[in-house]
């Protein structure tokens, strides 16, 4: 955000980043002079990607085929890795310059996390060896993203007005947020559960 050039949708000729009126995406917005913010954005973007890819990977491998819960995983964590790459799309097409890949990826990445996160539920909550918080967590995880979801298909249009456009940008905000605190809780959960199997 600090060293992006600057621009909103409504207001090209603004100077620097504006909390409320810049989407992440801007971020990555192809131009001479927001090299620095686009490549960081991207390599951001890429980890992002590349962590989520390797989370959903190793927890396919917890829970073996043969268990009650294990082909039920398999699909949650597909749909992860798919929604991790899509993350990982937005960032290598600008918005201002590969506009269809870079909406389509934007949306299948919540798509797949909503899909991903009613899965994970009913997986936390059937597995005994989690708390049931951690359950709770996930579906509440779900339902925020079902809602954002819903903002970005049904909300007002960014473009149309100055507060269309605080509330789809503050609205992304939000759920980034929450995303970012609910790899935090469930973290706290995962590891407990590894604990306990490397203990077995």
């Amino acid at each position: 955000m600090m060293t992006y050039s600057g621009g909103t949708v409504n207001n090209p000729d603004a100077i620097g980043h504006d909390f409320a009126r810049n989407f992440l995406s801007d971020l990555g917005k192809f131009s001479p002079g927001n090299m620095i913010s686009m490549i960081l954005f991207i390599g951001a973007l890429t980890i992002v990607g590349a962590l989520f890819t390797g989370y959903f990977y190793y927890f396919m491998k917890i829970y073996p085929l043969n268990q009650p819960l294990g082909w039920l995983v398999r699909i949650s964590c597909i749909s992860g890795i798919f929604g991790a790459l899509c993350f990982a799309g937005v960032g290598f097409t600008p918005h201002n310059v590969l506009f269809n890949p870079h909406i389509f990826f934007v949306n299948w990445a919540f798509r797949s996390f909503l899909l991903t996160s009613i899965l994970m539920s009913i997986i936390v909550f059937r597995d005994e060896r989690f708390l049931f918080r951690y359950g709770i967590g996930y579906s509440a995880f779900a339902v925020m993203i079902f809602l954002y979801i819903l903002i970005l298909e049904f909300g007002p249009n960014p473009e149309a007005n100055d507060m269309a456009l605080v509330f789809s940008v503050v609205a992304q905000k939000i759920i980034i947020l929450v995303f970012m605190l609910s790899v935090l809780f469930q973290t706290f959960g995962n590891s407990k559960l590894l604990a306990q199997k490397s203990t077995d």
